[in-house]
């Protein structure tokens, strides 16, 4: 077994406890706990990378991976149609019909940002090895620090741990920063990843100061942080 792999699937296994905690806590908190523009980016690009552009290099291994967080996904954009409204409403005054038509907007721009970047990047032999899915990957790093941002807006601007939990902060952390990223720096581009060493190294460190504000949060709402998924 390959480093790639190695790190692909323990990657793929820490995520997707991220996808079932943030589901869990949707439900058991009745709202929900990914922001609309990461969800969507989330979203498109397992969709298009598991079922249009599906991985090469960790083949059938990666596309598997793939699918089963699209299909973790669903209940999560399942937790935002169901229950973001009243959250949009309070910010912003805006009416169903309105939020309905962004949201959707949304998914279908990330779709297209999606569809068409892979191909773009993929074409840069030197650094992306004309590779459509090392595209992907470019394109994954650059979500997941949004995410991250997302997550800590998220948990400043409710004030409070809803449809959030350490279990989400840990497992993210793991899921990027300390498994592919490790991978993507000191393996495979060996330390010459120029942009991304800032995009994976601000991910890792915004992921710690999400973990320590929820186990803050949680704390002080008198809830133990390790017995919440």
């Amino acid at each position: 077994m390959n480093a790639e792999l190695i790190a692909t699937s323990a990657s793929g296994l820490a995520w997707t406890v991220v996808y079932i905690a943030l589901i869990y806590r949707g439900i058991k908190d009745k709202t929900y706990g990914m922001p609309l523009v990461p969800l969507a980016l989330n979203f498109a690009w397992e969709l298009v990378f598991s079922l249009i552009y599906p991985p090469a290099d960790t083949g059938l291994a990666g596309t598997v991976i793939n699918a089963i967080w699209m299909i973790c996904d669903i209940g999560i954009v399942a937790c935002y149609f169901v229950y973001s409204y009243k959250y949009f409403y309070q910010r912003y005054e805006i009416s169903k019909l309105s939020w309905l038509t962004y949201s959707v907007a949304a998914f279908l721009v990330a779709f297209g940002i999606m569809f068409t970047g892979g191909p773009f990047f993929g074409q840069f032999a030197t650094y992306f090895k004309s590779d459509i899915f090392h595209g992907a990957i470019f394109i994954a790093y650059i979500q997941n620090l949004i995410i991250s941002v997302c997550f800590l807006l998220m948990i400043w601007e409710r004030k409070s741990s809803e449809g959030q939990s350490l279990t989400i902060g840990v497992f993210k952390c793991i899921g990027t920063g300390l498994t592919v990223g490790i991978y993507y720096l000191f393996i495979l581009h060996q330390g010459q990843a120029y942009l991304m060493n800032i995009i994976i190294g601000f991910t890792f460190l915004l992921d710690l100061i999400y973990i320590m504000t929820i186990y803050k949060q949680l704390k002080r709402e008198g809830k133990n942080p390790w017995k919440r998924l």
